[in-house]
């Protein structure tokens, strides 16, 4: 939600420049069709009316070159690659024309129904319309050459103009007839209601009804799709709780001197299906913020259930395909036996719901990299004991893989203060973990990690002890019990990253180098620029409707600005990399593993479902066979963890090429031949090739179960296996 808030703040600030004309409500929400099921409107930047004029938002832009930017410098670079590149003259040309009167006047974009009479070729219903003012005329005569130029397509293609409106229309034989009847839009109940949630004088506002979007796409389904696909999408539908999302709606806009953001999405209960489920989240307590310090600068709160989304997408996937069910069964008991915990019980299942982040600027700086995160345990001794055994684990693979580059690279304890910590001992970050009075404390280094434990643990004064944190809470609403915030005071953080903003700012300086002279100030100065700041903030809750976000700041993007983004400088990203990537191939191969065990327990299936077929129990003489016979496919005997695939011509050969592919050229060793399907447990069946691994192999066994080999011990095993000596 913060992201999107973001990415709508800049394009609001190169999008919204002047002030001239009063604003009108829901830009042309009168205009387009009732029924239309996405809407965007947004007030050009001449028709911003008198919020914008005593906004924070115009003071900043009368303090910068931001106009000067948009009205001069991009108008002469677009010019002079018109110029230099004679294949987008006439694109180029043609943006501008059409796209500077949409830029400065009101205008709005609307689909509306699909009509799915011919289901091979539905012809959609949608426009764009521009109230262009004194440029209607200028507007007019550009769309009809691109109108003209359309004439061919296989659905009409309308040019109207009602006075200053001009609009483009595609898929109405009379464009007059989805322009301006009765009230349009703002005559449509859902509509209506839907904005009711949010700031009804928005500079921008969005609309999608959902519910009538997906109505559309059934109809256009049912015609196009037979069988098992028809069913696998409403299954799917119901799994997701598709039906139970209804509408959508969001506002940018002005709320006295500052820029506002509302958002409601339409989610009634009762709710069903994994999306609600995880759109919607539960309240928070006040504990969940008292973990927070006084004087943190950036701070934010959230539910989130990781054990549920895990339950949740576990139990959608089997919903869907429920022979699927003892596969992930297979693969968690697995992973649970490989590291030797359980992972969804006493790991997943430990964590709580209720999540905090901060930055404390009296233990680190204001710094993200001295971001700490705290989540409330259900279960801390559990779960403590869990983390411990995942870093035993960890260790004993990192002492694996690294044994012959010569490196060390582990999990280690320290004391800081009294608070036991557990860190990771890797240059530049430190990533470290303590638990504390039933607290995880995450962190980038061993001391945020304590002091954050020592904060709670000496029952230090809390962010709601914050005066400017209470105000921001207390204007945003969402009552008493919000599902999440955030948090980050401006003030005091503007002037530690300001200045890198300043200098990428000045990349526009490319336009002076290449003959464009561009804006040498870009941004206001920091002096000018602090009278207008003030905390800002997002926070979101629930009710029987849906869930609801709100959201302030000084003007649009101003958290950008306030966020740091050379945090760490070139080497530091350079040797994190480098750090990183070993971890990163380590994880990688490890669901390779996984996957090749898989692929070895589906072979010894194979080789019971082929011996029971046989008079004398007598196992498949080699894969090939069992593969033919028992209907396997060829890619069951590639191996992921050698990076190799099955080859073009023999996945696309024949079943005697797949055949005889899988029996010499595979990636697993067969050592059934011969054999009846009475070996002991410890009999070794079936093992990856050796050929490329290095840290072990996975081994099948007579009783049809898989296990990782440390690989001089694997060796032992094989050969005993070829030889028919004890394993």
């Amino acid at each position: 939600m913060r992201l999107r808030t973001h990415l709508i703040g800049v394009f609001a600030l190169f999008a919204t420049v002047f002030l001239s004309r009063a604003a009108d409500a829901q830009v042309l929400a009168d205009k387009v069709p009732a029924d239309s099921v996405i809407y965007v409107g947004w007030i050009g930047s001449q028709s911003m009316g008198p919020a914008f004029a005593a906004s924070n938002f115009k003071a900043f832009l009368d303090q910068s070159q931001v106009p000067d930017f948009i009205e001069r410098f991009i108008p002469q670079v677009l010019d002079r690659l018109a110029k230099e590149q004679p294949g987008a003259k006439e694109p180029l040309a043609m943006f501008r024309a059409i796209g500077g009167p949409m830029w400065r006047h009101p205008s709005a974009f609307f689909i509306a129904n699909i009509d799915t009479a011919n289901p091979d070729l539905p012809v959609p219903h949608l426009g764009i319309l521009c109230d262009a003012g004194n440029e209607a005329e200028q507007l007019h005569q550009q769309l009809q050459d691109i109108v003209r130029q359309a004439a061919g397509a296989p659905f009409p293609i309308r040019l109207v103009r009602v006075g200053d409106l001009v609009a483009v229309t595609v898929g109405y034989e009379r464009g007059e007839d989805a322009i301006g009847a009765g009230k349009g839009l703002l005559n449509n109940a859902d509509f209506s209601a839907a904005l009711d949630k949010v700031s009804k004088n928005g500079v921008i506002t969005g609309y999608v009804n959902v519910e009538k979007a997906l109505a559309n796409a059934d109809e256009l389904l049912r015609k196009q799709l037979k069988g098992d696909d028809l069913q696998n999408w409403n299954k799917a539908k119901d799994v997701l709780g598709l039906d139970g999302i209804k509408r959508l709606i969001w506002s940018h806009g002005f709320a006295g001197k500052d820029w506002e953001t509302s958002v409601w999405l339409n989610v009634p209960s009762p709710r069903k299906g994994l999306l609600p489920q995880m759109i919607i989240g539960q309240p928070l307590s006040n504990d969940i913020f008292a973990v927070i310090p006084q004087n943190a600068t950036m701070a934010g709160a959230g539910s989130f259930n990781l054990a549920g989304l895990v339950s949740g997408v576990r139990g959608a996937i089997e919903q869907v395909e429920p022979s699927a069910k003892k596969d992930i069964d297979e693969m968690f008991q697995q992973i649970s036996q490989t590291v030797g915990v359980d992972v969804e019980k006493d790991f997943l299942g430990s964590l709580g719901n209720e999540w905090a982040y901060y930055v404390d600027p009296s233990v680190i700086g204001r710094g993200m990299l001295g971001t700490t995160v705290v989540n409330h345990l259900k279960n801390a001794d559990t779960f403590e004991q869990s983390l411990s055994k995942l870093e035993q684990f960890a260790n004993q693979m990192l002492a694996e893989q690294l044994k012959q580059e010569g490196a060390t690279v582990a999990f280690r304890q320290t004391s800081i203060g009294g608070i036991p910590v557990h860190y990771l001992a890797i240059p530049i970050v430190t990533p470290s973990w303590v638990i504390k009075d039933g607290n995880l404390y995450l962190a980038l280094y061993p001391q945020v990690a304590a002091a954050a434990a020592q904060h709670v643990n000496s029952k230090g004064k809390s962010i709601l002890d914050n005066q400017s944190f209470v105000a921001l809470r207390s204007r945003l609403g969402g009552g008493t019990a919000p599902g999440s915030m955030s948090f980050i005071d401006l003030p005091k953080v503007m002037p530690d990253s300001y200045a890198v903003w300043v200098a990428i700012a000045r990349l526009d300086g490319f336009g002076d180098v290449f003959g464009i002279p561009s804006p040498p100030a870009l941004l206001p100065p920091l002096n000018k620029l602090m009278p207008i700041l003030s905390p800002a903030g997002v926070v979101t809750w629930t009710d029987a409707e849906g869930a609801h976000l709100h959201a302030l700041s000084p003007f649009p993007a101003s958290e950008m600005l306030a966020t740091d983004p050379m945090a760490m400088s070139v080497p530091q990203q350079a040797m994190m990399v480098s750090i990183l990537l070993p971890a990163l191939n380590r994880a990688r191969e490890q669901a390779n593993r996984v996957k090749s065990a898989s692929n070895l327990r589906q072979i010894g299936l194979g080789a019971i479902m082929y011996a029971n077929a046989q008079p004398n129990e007598a196992l498949p003489p080699d894969l090939g066979t069992m593969m033919k016979e028992q209907d396997l496919t060829v890619e069951l005997f590639s191996n992921p963890r050698r990076n190799d695939s099955v080859p073009a011509n023999i996945a696309a050969g024949t079943r005697e090429q797949q055949k005889a592919w899988a029996t010499n050229e595979g990636d697993y060793l067969w050592f059934g031949a011969g054999k009846k399907n009475n070996l002991p447990s410890n009999a070794v069946l079936a093992a990856e090739k050796p050929d490329g691994l290095t840290d072990g192999l996975n081994i099948l066994f007579g009783d049809g179960h898989v296990e990782f080999v440390i690989m001089p011990r694997a060796m032992e095993m094989i050969e005993a296996a070829k030889t028919g000596g004890k394993p």
